[in-house]
């Protein structure tokens, strides 16, 4: 019996969301691609996993290069080496900074934007590409992936795109989640005084 394929997208610091995911889902009998920019960060995430008993491959990869995220899930989609083609795909790539947004350069804010929002609408047209013909697969998207900086409308936004091109394909199951993060709603001088 061949393993199913997960993609996570976003993978950084080792004991970050993105590698946390990644563990879990090798755990449980994913082939794991570890996906993020820094290659020598996710090559650690992937020699863990191995560690621990998992499957996984490090593909070095920005969200924002349309090219780059279709080599991904190319990737993904190749069977070989005991691995079925891809049916899990999380976008956990954000640009997470704490900066005052009143001394925010419009150039940050871009940055932040190309992140969350262009490089979750290239990701999510790709997995429902790849996935809809298929009539199966899971996508995830955890809010505060996208950064500080983008209000989580704009990301519910794109997620619920991601929902409706998998929903249009067919009569099949889909499964489709957001994960929703507190947001400390409170001024940011009442912040400051707690």
């Amino acid at each position: 019996m061949s393993r199913p394929t997960a993609i996570v997208i976003g993978v950084g610091a080792e004991h970050g969301l993105g590698a946390a995911l990644c563990r879990r889902f090798a755990a449980e009998g994913h082939h794991v691609l570890v996906a993020g920019r820094t290659p020598h960060r996710i090559e650690q995430v992937v020699r863990a996993i191995a560690e621990a008993g998992g499957s996984a491959e490090a593909v070095p990869t920005d969200t924002t290069r349309e090219d780059e995220v279709g080599t991904l899930f190319d990737r993904a989609m190749s069977q070989g080496g005991g691995n079925a083609p891809l049916d899990l795909v999380v976008f956990n790539a954000g640009n997470n900074q704490r900066i005052d947004f009143r001394e925010t350069t419009a150039a940050e804010f871009e940055a932040f934007w190309r992140v969350g929002c262009f490089g979750g609408f290239l990701v999510g047209r790709e997995a429902a590409r790849r996935l809809a013909p298929l009539g199966r697969g899971t996508v995830i998207r955890p809010s505060r992936s996208s950064g500080r900086m983008l209000r989580p409308s704009v990301v519910r936004s794109i997620t619920m795109s991601w929902a409706s091109a998998l929903m249009v394909s067919g009569p099949c199951r889909r499964n489709f989640a957001r994960i929703e993060n507190w947001v400390d709603r409170r001024p940011v001088g009442a912040r400051n005084r707690s």
